[in-house]
């Protein structure tokens, strides 16, 4: 007798509705993938914001004094507490870079680095502005703060960042008018201030900035109602990411500005004309687009 063929019986309960289901929870999945991809929808949705809004981690190697007890008109220990309170969030991890290090020079201490942050020490060897130059040429990302090493310690004629390697490459001058004395700088107050105007075009705004939701007119009320800055302009090849002002617009400073530089144009340097810690979305968009990790 011919064998008869044998059919599994018919899927019931719930397998049959599982395997219905299949096809709409792999949609569901891709769909969710697209828009974490394409906006910041789940940027702030836990267990979401690894996944779609800290892409590698970077790590930042800092040069100077970040403490209290900095000889600098701008302290950067606003931006060290946003570092250390959201450095692990963001997948920043922080190294010390000894001055000292960079006196033969050593630009191979600073290689090592994705973002190096001169901040908190207004005096900068020679040497050390030549280790920084020479790893800005290679390609090395810069984020300089404030009046961090505007002297040389060893020729009391300079003044500023426009001498020596790293001084080619700062996208800021000092504005100053006449002779100074001392340590005595150009600086303007900013009394209820405001970054009240930024160019959308700059990567760090376009990109890294709304991916992360950072608003970048926000101010730390609570510790920088009133903003020292110093008084600066823009060097050719500069441009001006973002302009501090006060409530009625009668005085206004360049805030942050960045400039493209290194032997290929790969080299970057980002200047803040105020402790970033007052922006804290600021410096934290800053830093990721410094390093090219989104």
């Amino acid at each position: 007798m011919e064998q008869m063929p044998y059919y599994l019986p018919p899927e019931e309960g719930w397998k049959k509705h599982f395997e219905g289901l299949i096809p709409i929870l792999i949609l569901i999945l891709i769909a969710i993938v697209l828009v974490g991809k394409t906006t910041n929808l789940f940027c702030t949705v836990p267990g979401f914001t690894d996944i779609f809004c800290a892409k590698g981690m970077i790590t930042v190697g800092l040069l100077g004094n970040f403490g209290e007890d900095t000889d600098t008109q701008i302290k950067a220990n606003l931006f060290k507490a946003v570092l250390d309170a959201d450095g692990a969030k963001f997948n920043i991890q922080q190294g010390k870079i000894w001055a000292a290090g960079l006196e033969f020079p050593q630009e191979a201490a600073l290689a090592k680095y994705d973002v190096v942050i001169v901040a908190g020490n207004r005096d900068l060897t020679l040497a050390a502005r030549q280790a920084l130059g020479n790893y800005i040429a290679n390609g090395g990302k810069v984020l300089l703060i404030g009046d961090a090493g505007v002297f040389d310690p060893k020729d009391n004629m300079i003044k500023g960042w426009t001498e020596g390697s790293f001084g080619d490459y700062s996208p800021i001058r000092l504005n100053i008018q006449g002779p100074i004395s001392g340590k005595q700088l150009p600086s303007v107050t900013i009394a209820d201030a405001n970054m009240n105007y930024f160019d959308d075009t700059n990567p760090i705004v376009k990109y890294y900035a709304y991916q992360y939701q950072l608003n970048f007119s926000e101010v730390n009320r609570s510790e920088c109602s009133t903003i020292n800055t110093l008084d600066v302009f823009p060097l050719s090849g500069a441009d001006i990411v973002g302009v501090l002002s006060n409530g009625d617009d009668s005085k206004s400073v360049p805030a942050i500005v960045e400039k493209k530089a290194g032997l290929f144009g790969n080299g970057d340097v980002v200047y803040f004309n105020f402790d970033p810690g007052c922006m804290r979305n600021a410096v934290i968009a800053t830093m990721r687009y410094l390093a090219g990790k989104g």
